[in-house]
């Protein structure tokens, strides 16, 4: 009853943003999350704004910022997001955000599930490997109750991985209006 409620909480917030509950990709074949902005500021005003983002959203920006580099433009955070997933509680994720005056990129990469129950796991293409597995699984069973069985596996997996993706899509889009925002007055 659990896994079918937290199935039925997924599928209906994970289609909003219309994933395939495959994790992105980057050339390499390393999860990646990334966007962009360009707002009307410069270089020093898009550097304060960052490390405000980061204080407001994890509290302490000297505990969650691992670099900061104000020349050459780039900032690094390692922190920790909640996720709904059935597996883990919260990813541990590595965000660089380099800026220039009036543009800024932000990329989210190194994810690891963490759990109460075991160590932390890497997350990479395996888990869309996984996905692939599932849906040949499903295209492939003869057996009724088995095929069911494959679906319900690889409509789980597909929610677990857009709840992961729903958690840092939604970090990104945080940045991206807390940097929008006009600067108290």
């Amino acid at each position: 009853m659990k896994n079918l409620l937290l199935f039925a909480l997924l599928s209906a917030a994970t289609h909003t943003f219309a994933q395939d509950g495959k994790l992105p990709l980057d050339a390499k074949n390393n999860i990646s999350y990334t966007d962009s902005g360009q707002p009307k500021l410069r270089k020093s005003e898009l550097h304060q704004k960052i490390r405000g983002w980061v204080e407001k959203k994890f509290g302490n920006a000297e505990n969650a910022i691992t670099s900061d580099d104000t020349e050459a433009g780039i900032v690094l955070i390692t922190s920790y997001i909640p996720v709904i997933h059935s597996q883990y509680q919260y990813v541990r994720f590595d965000l660089g955000v380099q800026y220039k005056d009036n543009q800024y990129e932000a990329r989210i990469t190194t994810l690891d599930g963490v759990s109460a129950e075991h160590s932390p796991v890497r997350l990479n293409g395996k888990e869309n490997d996984d996905i692939i597995a599932k849906e040949q699984t499903v295209k492939t069973e003869s057996n009724r109750k088995k095929r069911k069985d494959a679906e319900v596996e690889l409509q789980m997996s597909k929610a677990d991985n857009d709840g992961i993706s729903t958690s840092l899509y939604n970090l990104l889009a945080d940045l991206k209006n807390y940097i929008a925002k006009p600067a108290a007055e």
